[in-house]
């Protein structure tokens, strides 16, 4: 199931770079990158809770196959409109909002099928292995990344990534995971949304560390938009640089993965690592806009790097621990839709704010911001005591 993932994973990563090269190249906005990183993640925000009961109601692997097929052709489609010459900044934003919504079935169905496969108390080794898989191909991709679009060009890299879904698709159709299908649903699709909504809205961990998330993604939005203009306006790199960066980023990554996943009784206390992970993000992100010259900026990106990996496997795992498998689509969906609430904001608000102050203030900016608001998660005894004192999570009844 991973390993198909996997290459998706790869022509992601190729085709991220290949978008943001373009984009920059032609319109060298902030205000532009903006508006592609929106209309990405507005989808899951207005459909996250609906799709996210059919990710409960649907077989899981028949929706993450014909996710995969149907971003695979919207791939496609993107490459030989720019053979075409007709490539633009509408037509990236469209298919930017397409993908988005296409994605917002995968990514519940594929987290809430790792709970199936394995046990709760393996839960972390397995997080991290995964995140040790796509930081392995993660580090080494990003280095090469813009050799291959400087000789193969944005419309090979586009067209690489359709071949990805497609090899994707392909690899779940030899595996098979049990779905809490219900073949009669008596709820209407609303109420069973609502319903996932009730659930964490109810949990006496899962609101608050909701509610947190949505904070730290508000502060950590602009950096999507400053870290390209960074590399490329303040630092003179190109896409190598932008690419090297990846790597670095991907080495912190590989290394966090690779610890917790052959220790992971480090993350016994879940949620005071997390919290102190977050604020190390918040200021390592500060190290990264303040750094004067390349090499402050990759070492920075590998402690960024580090420091995510181990905040989203504890995140990750105590999800995966407190939702019940009748409740887990719409539960993920419920949090992608709630904690990216806000993102949308930050995003917005990046755009001018680079153009105005420049990406280096706005990084640094951003990275204060996260560390105050992750010293707040210190505060919050449900989250910072985590597991201790916890109960089993509520289920509702239809």
């Amino acid at each position: 199931m991973w390993g198909g993932q996997l290459i998706s994973l790869l022509g992601d990563m190729l085709f991220d770079l290949a978008l943001i090269w373009w984009v920059m190249n032609v319109t060298s906005s902030g205000m532009a990158i903006s508006a592609v990183a929106l209309a990405a993640a507005l989808p899951s925000i207005i459909l996250g809770p609906i799709i996210g009961v059919y990710v409960d109601r649907l077989d899981r692997r028949s929706l993450m196959i014909m996710s995969d097929v149907v971003n695979g052709v919207i791939m496609a489609g993107m490459a030989v409109l720019y053979w075409q010459g007709v490539f633009s900044l509408p037509l990236i934003v469209i298919s930017a909002a397409l993908t988005g919504i296409v994605s917002t079935a995968h990514g519940p169905a594929f987290q809430a099928s790792i709970p199936v496969v394995v046990g709760k108390e393996d839960l972390v080794r397995v997080n991290s292995l995964i995140q040790t898989a796509g930081s392995t191909l993660g580090l080494m991709v990003p280095g090469i990344s813009g050799l291959i679009l400087a000789v193969a060009g944005v419309g090979a890299s586009i067209m690489f990534n359709a071949l990805s879904y497609s090899i994707a698709a392909l690899s779940l159709l030899f595996v098979s995971f049990p779905s809490p299908r219900v073949s009669s649903p008596q709820n209407s699709v609303l109420r069973d949304a609502v319903q996932g909504m009730r659930f964490v809205f109810s949990h006496r961990l899962l609101l608050p560390m909701l509610i947190y998330a949505a904070l730290i993604n508000l502060t950590l939005a602009p950096v999507s938009i400053a870290l390209p203009l960074l590399v490329v306006n303040k630092l003179g790199g190109g896409p190598a640089l932008l690419g090297l960066f990846g790597s670095f980023r991907n080495g912190g990554v590989l290394l966090a993965s690779l610890l917790l996943s052959t220790y992971p009784n480090l993350l016994r206390k879940m949620g005071l690592v997390m919290v102190f992970c977050i604020v190390a993000i918040g200021g390592f992100t500060v190290l990264i806009g303040a750094s004067p010259n390349a090499l402050g900026v990759l070492l920075g990106g590998a402690f960024v790097g580090f420091a995510v990996v181990v905040a989203n496997v504890a995140s990750q795992a105590i999800w995966q621990r407190e939702v019940p498998d009748d409740l887990r689509g719409r539960a993920f969906a419920a949090r992608e839709t709630l904690t990216s609430g806000l993102r949308p904001m930050g995003l917005a608000a990046a755009g001018p704010l680079v153009d105005w102050i420049g990406p280096q203030w706005l990084m640094s900016i951003a990275g204060v911001l996260c560390a105050i608001s992750g010293i707040v998660g210190f505060l919050v005894p449900t989250i910072v005591n985590y597991p201790q004192g916890t109960e089993e999570a509520p289920v509702f009844t239809n």
